[in-house]
């Protein structure tokens, strides 16, 4: 099973006219029909099955995951609740100021 998301988009959304007239501009919205690996896995012991050598490992979420999703063994987990990725020094510190300004929701101790 795996956790998946639905992330909040970079950047804002354009449709643009033959005339180069821009129609319409969203911001950052969520695509309602996307959902994307949240990073968080659940596996049975028989992924090692999946796993063919040692470079396999390196690139799980193609032939692994391609294999299980093509054999109806792999299962989302929608979660709606708070989710950021942290890819770039810029996310790190974002996160890093929700933390540092008491507002981070992971934390709930």
């Amino acid at each position: 099973t795996i956790t998946s998301v639905q992330p909040t988009g970079r950047y804002g959304v354009m449709q643009i006219d033959k005339n180069n007239t821009i129609t319409s501009f969203k911001e950052k919205r969520k695509e309602l029909d996307s959902w994307v690996n949240g990073g968080f896995m659940v596996c049975e012991p028989e992924i090692f099955d999946y796993i063919e050598d040692y470079k396999t490992d390196i690139m799980f979420e193609e032939s692994p995951l391609e294999n299980l999703a093509k054999s109806g063994q792999l299962n989302a987990y929608k979660h709606s609740g708070f989710w950021r990725s942290m890819d770039t020094v810029k996310d790190k510190n974002d996160l890093t100021d929700l933390y540092i300004n008491g507002i981070a929701p992971w934390v709930i101790w």
